[in-house]
């Protein structure tokens, strides 16, 4: 009892609340926090996966697209909603940090999803039924508009699940201080949690939702993927007042970007003939260069900033 007034009044030194403050140990962050954090990444995860697991069949049963070109499209997809992390994980490093990200990439992605449900519902926005004439089927496909409606809800959707992939369980693991050995302990534990609610929300989109589109409809799978993103929207910016926020640090990105151009600007001089040139330390104040230790020059990669130099030379 006598140790937790002076556990209310700790802050953290490198984590702040949501007014900019430095954080109270015992008001900020922890498992409160993170189980929000949690929830979102179920919800998100559910939404996603219930939409592609079952895409193909929705494009050529009801938008009338060919099976190649439908698988195409579940393809595109899933890759762009991936690839989108990168973009996600820079913006998020760089300029609006974690919260913001998740926040307003969440946002994208249920208003992708709402679209995509407003679709299924309106009749125009999607073909007629195949009509049957002298035994075969006969199947107008989608036009141009409606399959301008259809892409920008899934890259919407793309868009809204790479921004909230590259944020979340960074910002979960913000929640808990690694110089504290409790915290760090329950750090580990939270991606445990993290994989396991991933999992949950997975195995519900493959059974229970995959169930509700092929015997109530699309309109009803849909709508069930776009409330639950809004839910998990709301209970992750309900969770503000508790977050522990960072400093940004920047993006790995920028600074391998920043290597490359300079290594590509660079490429025609040549090796001085002593390593230590290669160190760049006139700026480093004396005192300073004594306790720097610089690697020794390596030609570990040398095949590889080859393969890229050729590459960008065809």
């Amino acid at each position: 009892m006598t140790e937790l007034p002076q556990m209310q009044g700790k802050t953290l030194p490198d984590a702040w609340d949501y007014k900019g403050r430095p954080a109270e140990r015992s008001k900020t962050g922890g498992w409160t926090s993170a189980a929000m954090i949690l929830g979102g990444e179920a919800c998100e995860r559910l939404t996603t996966l219930g939409i592609a697991v079952n895409l193909v069949t929705y494009l050529s049963s009801t938008m009338h697209l060919g099976n190649a070109t439908a698988a195409n499209t579940v393809t595109n997809f899933l890759g762009t909603s991936f690839m989108l992390c990168l973009l996600g994980g820079f913006v998020a490093d760089t300029f609006l940090g974690r919260y913001l990200t998740i926040a307003i990439f969440a946002t994208v992605q249920a208003t992708g999803v709402t679209v995509l449900t407003i679709s299924t519902i309106i009749p125009s926005l999607r073909p007629p039924k195949c009509a049957i004439k002298n035994g075969a089927a006969s199947c107008i496909q989608a036009s141009g508009m409606q399959l301008t409606v259809l892409y920008i809800a899934l890259y919407l959707t793309a868009l809204g699940t790479g921004g909230l992939k590259s944020s979340v369980s960074g910002f979960g693991s913000d929640q808990f201080d690694e110089s504290d050995p409790q915290e760090r302990s329950q750090m580990t534990n939270f991606f445990n949690w993290f994989f396991f609610f991933i999992s949950i929300g997975s195995l519900a989109a493959v059974t229970v939702l995959v169930y509700i589109q092929d015997n109530l409809g699309r309109e009803w799978g849909y709508g069930i993927c776009a409330c639950t993103i809004v839910i998990g929207l709301v209970v992750f910016l309900s969770g503000t007042r508790r977050y522990r926020f960072k400093k940004l640090v920047g993006s790995p990105l920028t600074q391998f970007a920043a290597v490359f151009v300079g290594s590509w600007r660079k490429r025609h001089l040549d090796l001085p003939s002593d390593s230590s040139m290669l160190f760049d330390i006139d700026d480093i104040p004396a005192e300073s260069k004594k306790k720097k230790q610089s690697l020794p020059h390596s030609k570990q990669f040398w095949l590889v900033f080859y393969s890229i130099q050729l590459t960008l030379s065809l």
